[in-house]
């Protein structure tokens, strides 16, 4: 009996270590709080990876490491890639999407 104790022990030291150890491993990669930071997608074509890296970014956010405006630029587009930029800024707040021409002009507004 005391040998399933010890092991009951063991384990949940080792889990409230890694529950540690992952909560720190956060907090070193958790984002300084910041004004002017920005994440800048470049949308090319038809948009093909767009999804996946705004995934990505939206899974950083749904941790608690990410928390700025998400720009997706304009560089060449096609319309079926603007198509697809446009459902994706309407899925996820904190998305838009603007002409990189005009980014200056974005950047100074907000």
């Amino acid at each position: 009996m005391e040998m399933i104790w010890d092991t009951l022990l063991a384990a949940v030291c080792v889990l409230g270590l890694a529950f540690v150890a992952w909560w720190l491993f956060g907090r070193l990669f958790r984002p300084m709080p910041g004004q002017g930071v920005r994440v800048l997608i470049p949308g090319r074509g038809e948009g093909e990876d767009l999804e996946q890296t705004l995934r990505a970014f939206m899974w950083l956010r749904g941790l608690g490491l990410l928390d700025c405006p998400i720009i997706i630029a304009d560089l060449g587009l096609t319309p079926k890639g603007w198509e697809l930029a446009l459902r994706l800024t309407a899925r996820w707040p904190g998305v838009v999407l603007w002409p990189a021409s005009d980014l200056p002009d974005y950047i100074a507004r907000s």
